[in-house]
């Protein structure tokens, strides 16, 4: 899972990359004028009826299945009239799959989902409720497993939000008047449904047109370190782990519209930062994702002040850290000129977190108390609060960056596995960046990071803990 994360990032900016060497009959994206008319065509102006993409929905479930049951021979894909029955009587539940299929591979289910009613002319919200009919089906009609109350937000609330950007970059790649073969290849990686779709069905209405872009991409060396630490009741059996690594790095920033217009539909501003560290003993994958759905925006000559719903999605991914959190918020974004070559921005966004998870770091106290105690999952889910706050100084050469992000995530009622365990646990991180311009395209860039964890959960086995992990970097990074 991670490996195709990886793979599909590194495709990404080379498809991306290539649009912006050949997008010669588009103004340059930092001064794309939105109230030009758009030069993307729409074949037809109606959508297509509904019964086609909830048909094609339905279709979609009934190929994976088929797949699982006949060609995989999977135990959950034994479905019968009973188990419908069964489903239907005892209703949701949380179930214990694990990490990257919860929190990778259910969003991504969604994606075709939400592709099927958006390449059919429907709009972003409208999209929604082919996403929730397209999970709510699967789970309560094509497994034998109860129906899972956090596989049908994830695939619903993530479908439509992983759904949305890659139809929008897949569709990017392609609003040039001759696409080569690298814009078609991205497109239908990026999106291979609506690409198809496109082609079978034409271009309908709910299009996003073009939007501009901004990509860099970056790569790196550093050395980090952490520790984790327990306050268990007898000082000797106190758990005091330290360790530190060399570790190498790459990854992408991508800015999808800009941020001082009025949104005129959900999804038109968005912006993608994602990291793969590979270290000596240890890799870890950070995304974060950041979107608009609808803005008040006032603009004073260069300066402007935005206020916006915010939706997000921020996960680390690996044999360091695992957590994710989906949050809905409300937030300002606001930019100053100080002086003629001196900005200074600042975003500040509380929101709440609709489904979220947490590593699980008592194993080694419930294997003591009881040796036949087996791991049913590595995490919690949870739900609670996070504040992201980020400011940026930029002069004529150089750039000065930070961005922070704090989680109170309490433990899911209902949730804790066979072992019980609920509570609380904060997490936070906080990267800052200082970026030197030494050509047009091409920064150098020290880069500092700091996470934490501080859990703290209820029952006599379960004393407070803590976690931290530093690291420092330098990078190089190129503009497209």
């Amino acid at each position: 899972m991670k490996n195709i994360i990886v793979s599909l990032l590194c495709f990404l900016f080379i498809a991306m990359g290539n649009a912006y060497a050949g997008r010669a009959s588009f103004p340059l994206d930092s001064t794309f004028d939105y109230n030009a008319p758009s030069t993307v065509s729409v074949d037809y102006k109606e959508p297509l009826p509904v019964l086609i993409p909830f048909g094609e929905i339905l279709v979609q479930n009934v190929f994976v299945w088929a797949w699982d049951r006949y060609h995989l021979g999977v135990n959950y894909a034994k479905i019968s009239p009973e188990v419908w029955k069964r489903n239907i009587k005892n209703g949701w539940t949380w179930d214990n799959n694990h990490f990257g299929i919860n929190f990778f591979g259910h969003p991504y289910q969604g994606v075709f989902y939400h592709a099927a009613a958006r390449a059919s002319g429907y709009s972003f919200y409208q999209s929604v409720l082919f996403d929730m009919f397209g999970s709510f089906s699967w789970e309560f009609f094509c497994e034998n497993e109860y129906p899972s109350l956090n596989d049908f937000i994830m695939t619903s609330y993530g479908g439509a939000f992983y759904g949305e950007i890659l139809y929008r970059l897949s569709e990017r790649l392609l609003v040039k008047p001759k696409p080569n073969w690298i814009d078609h290849a991205g497109a239908f990686i990026l999106n291979p449904y609506t690409y198809l779709h496109r082609r079978i069905t034409g271009t309908r209405p709910n299009h996003p047109h073009y939007f501009p872009i901004e990509l860099s991409v970056f790569t790196g060396a550093g050395f980090r370190f952490g520790s984790d630490y327990r306050y268990d009741k007898s000082p000797a059996d106190r758990l005091d782990d330290k360790w530190e690594e060399l570790f190498g790095f790459a990854g992408l920033n991508l800015v999808y519209g800009s941020p001082n217009r009025v949104l005129k539909k959900p999804f038109e501003y968005f912006t993608i930062q994602a990291t793969q560290e590979m270290g000596q003993r240890e890799r870890l994958f950070n995304l974060e994702v950041l979107a608009k759905l609808k803005n008040i925006n006032k603009v004073s000559g260069k300066d402007w002040f935005d206020f916006a719903t915010y939706t997000s999605y921020d996960v680390f991914y690996g044999d360091l850290v695992e957590m994710s959190a989906f949050s809905l918020g409300l937030g300002s974004d606001f930019n100053v000129w100080l002086r003629p070559s001196l900005s200074f921005r600042l975003t500040s966004i509380p929101s709440f977190v609709i489904l979220g998870s947490t590593d699980f770091n008592y194993d080694d106290l419930l294997k003591e108390f009881y040796p036949d105690y087996e791991p049913t999952r590595t995490y919690q889910l949870n739900y609670g609060v996070h504040y992201k706050a980020a400011f940026d100084i930029s002069a004529k050469y150089g750039r000065i960056s930070n961005h922070t992000n704090i989680f109170l995530l309490k433990t899911m009622p209902s949730s804790a596995p066979h072992y019980g365990a609920t509570g609380w646990d904060i997490v936070g991180f906080n990267i800052s960046n200082i970026d030197f311009f030494l050509a047009k395209h091409i920064n150098l860039g020290l880069n500092l990071k700091f996470y934490f964890k501080i859990a703290a959960y209820e029952g006599e086995y379960f004393e407070p803990m803590s976690r931290t992990m530093e690291s420092f970097g330098l990078y190089v990074k190129y503009l497209f």
